[in-house]
Parts: structure tokens; C-alpha cells; sequence
């Protein structure tokens, strides 16, 4: 700092001149930061008389950096932490502090040209120390700036993380879920979908998902956990899904489940669990499967357990057959189901014969033990084919 001392004496005769112009000079900043920086004159940053004492004291701080009486930038970095706590936008807080370093240097050069001026060697020597100066400001107003802001994200992000874990939660009331929704910025009624992603540690497995799914005009909260990546999205409509399932596609790193749409935000969880089924027995066919919303499936799911046990029954010996054969027989089944009970139609759904088709039908009933023309017996086999398509294959080898 010895190039500060130099001009040491320049300095402090320039302040001694400006003396008790300060305050005059403060309002001058304070004036054009509102006029020409819009956010200021919204209130949204402080009040004038707030940011014209700030103003005031970076002029003197600035001065005493000067002269050389101080070269501490403890107000430069407070400065800059204040102004990321309220949002101020950086550029505009560079704005001002350009204006304030350029009203300040119009008042220095006023002051060196009063009788007797200032040599201009002089003030071009403490020119220099100046704007050495200004940059050494400015670098520390944007550190700690970013600094602030980098902190106060990732606060307001675990905080949201928190709030949309409480969401999804299966034991909060009515109240806390109306406060939470409030903070998340969710309606409580709409049209709703949850959204599991698989993880791996450490990595998002739908980069930058929510600002993808804002720029299509879908509100989403997420949180981000060991096993998944949980999302709550708002549509609006139903009619959105088509569009926010290719979105969701585009972006995935991994298979993804998502639930059916729901109409009141007291059914997250409900639906949390839809999505969650839906990625434990994702298949690897397709990259972002949705959870399909028919009676059976969600009496499925809503009983996994004691649909499972059922189905072991029902099913019996044809779980235990060779993969194969087992997948082919319960896919002629499902088939002849959608055929209306024909084997004609289903033959022709799956390119061959009718009397493959029925002799797969007689296996599936000597196998099972359930007889294909007592009513009963098919609807026992539909419940359980529907269990075996929406459980978690791997669960049955528990």
C-alpha cells in the first residue's frame, strides 16, 4: 500500500476541502440510485433513509481508504451480504456502486481545482490509488455477495427440501398441510402428479427438472433423498401429462415412476407410494412409466402384502414355472381378458392360432386349478395377474 501513501497527503487535503460536504454528497447517490435503478425506488431494497446512511458511510470508508487511514474492507463485504439477503439483483448492486465511486470522484475533482488547485500531477497520481481502490472494492462487494447468496440458496433449498418431505408425509393434519402448501406456493386443490426418480448417491438423476418443467408452465417442489429423487408437480389440467412425461423423459438419467393424477394435495403421499410401486417394479421397457389408475391397480396397491399372499394362492404352481413360459401363459391370459374371452380375437392379438391360444388356456388352468368357465375362478385370476403386473417382481422371491 505504499502507492496509497504516497498520495497520502493529496487526500487528505481533497477531504478536508469537500469537509462537511459528505451528507450532501451521500444524497446526491442516494438520488440517482432511486431514479435510475427501478428495484430502489419499489422499497424492496430498504428505504431511502436506510440506503443513505449505507451510502454516507461507504463515501467516508472510502475517503479513510484514501488517505491511507484504513484499508480494511469490512464495510465493502457488509455491504454486499445486506444487499444479497433482500434479492437485490448483483448488477444492480454494481450499479450503484459505480455511481457512488463516480459522484465521489466528480466531488474530488471539484474539490482539487478550489483556490489554490490541486496540482494535476497529483490528482493524477491519486487517480490512480482510486480506482486501484475501486476495483479492490468492487471485487470484495461481489465475493461477498456471491457469498451470501450462494448461502441463502442453499438454505432456502434445504428448507424446501424439509417443507416437501412434511407434504409427503402420511401423518400431517389438514392445517400444517395448508401452511406448507402456502410456503411452497402449491394450491391446495388443482391437478397434481408425484414424480420418483432413481438415484444414484450424489447425482440428480432430472438435471435441472424444475426449471424445465417452469419454462411449460408446471409449478414442481422436489426433494432429492438416498434412494429417490420425489417430486410434486401442479399441472392445472389433466391434459398437460402427455407433455410433462416427454419433458420428464428428455431429462432422465434413470427409470422414473409417476403417479396418477390427483385432484387434492392431502393425496401426495397417497400418490407417492403409486409412484414408488411403479419404480420398484420399473422394467427397464420404457425410461418414465406412469402408475395406470384402474380400481384393481390401486386395491393393488393399496394392500401390497396381503395382494401378493393372495396371488401366490391363486396363481400357485404358475409362478413356479420356467420364466418363460410362465410370462407367455400370463400374457395369453391378460390377452384373452382384453379379447372379451375370445380366442379368436386374442389368436389374432398375438399372431397365432386359436387353438394355441386354447390349449395355452387349459395349461393356465390345470396349473392353477381355477376353471376358466366359472366366473369366480376368472376374476380370482384377473386380481392376481394384476398384482403380478403392478408388484415388484423381485418381492416374490422373498
Amino acid at each position: 500500500m505504499g502507492t496509497i501513501e504516497s498520495t497520502g497527503k493529496t487526500a487528505e487535503e481533497v477531504i478536508r476541502r469537500i469537509g462537511d460536504g459528505v451528507p450532501a454528497l451521500a444524497d446526491r447517490i442516494t438520488d440517482r440510485i432511486f431514479k435510475e435503478i427501478p428495484i430502489y425506488a419499489t422499497g424492496a431494497v430498504a428505504t431511502r433513509e436506510v440506503v443513505f446512511e449505507s451510502v454516507r458511510a461507504n463515501v467516508e470508508d472510502a475517503f479513510d481508504r484514501l488517505a491511507g487511514r484504513k484499508f480494511d474492507l469490512a464495510m465493502a463485504a457488509k455491504t454486499g451480504r445486506s444487499r444479497a439477503q433482500v434479492g437485490l439483483p448483483l448488477a444492480d448492486l454494481l450499479s450503484s456502486f459505480r455511481m457512488g465511486y463516480d459522484e465521489t470522484w466528480d466531488a474530488i475533482i471539484r474539490a482539487a481545482r478550489l483556490d489554490p488547485p490541486i496540482s494535476g500531477d497529483l490528482v493524477v497520481d491519486m487517480s490512480r490509488n482510486w480506482f486501484h481502490l475501486h476495483n479492490l472494492v468492487g471485487d470484495t462487494l461481489i465475493h461477498a455477495y456471491r457469498e451470501e447468496a450462494q448461502h441463502l440458496l442453499l438454505t432456502r433449498e434445504r428448507e424446501r427440501a424439509a417443507l416437501v418431505n412434511v407434504l409427503l408425509s402420511s401423518d400431517i393434519g389438514l392445517a400444517t398441510m395448508v401452511e406448507v402448501a402456502d410456503q411452497l406456493r402449491l394450491p391446495v386443490e388443482g391437478e397434481f402428479a408425484v414424480v420418483a426418480a432413481a438415484t444414484v448417491i450424489g447425482r440428480d438423476p432430472l438435471p435441472r427438472i424444475g426449471s424445465h418443467l417452469a419454462a411449460a408452465d408446471v409449478a414442481s417442489v422436489w426433494h432429492l433423498g438416498q434412494e429417490s429423487l420425489v417430486g410434486v408437480l401442479s399441472l392445472e389440467k389433466a391434459s398437460r401429462v402427455p407433455s410433462v412425461l416427454e419433458t420428464v423423459r428428455r431429462h432422465a438419467t434413470g427409470p422414473v415412476g409417476v403417479s396418477p393424477v390427483f385432484t387434492s394435495l392431502r393425496r401426495a403421499p397417497w400418490a407417492l407410494g403409486l409412484a414408488q410401486l411403479v419404480l420398484q417394479r420399473h422394467t427397464g421397457t420404457v425410461v418414465v412409466e406412469q402408475f395406470r389408475d384402474n380400481p384393481m391397480n390401486v386395491l393393488v396397491a393399496s394392500a401390497p402384502d396381503a395382494a401378493q399372499e393372495t396371488t401366490r394362492t391363486v396363481l400357485g404352481g404358475l409362478l413356479d414355472l420356467p420364466a418363460d413360459r410362465r410370462d407367455l401363459l400370463l400374457e395369453t391370459f391378460t390377452a384373452w381378458i382384453e379379447a372379451g374371452g375370445s380366442a379368436q380375437a386374442t389368436g389374432e392379438a398375438l399372431v397365432c392360432h386359436p387353438n394355441t391360444i386354447r390349449h395355452r388356456l387349459r395349461r393356465i388352468e390345470l396349473v392353477t386349478g381355477r376353471s376358466l368357465t366359472r366366473p369366480g375362478d376368472v376374476a380370482e385370476l384377473v386380481a392376481a395377474c394384476h398384482a403380478w403386473e403392478q408388484l415388484p417382481h423381485q418381492a416374490w422371491d422373498r
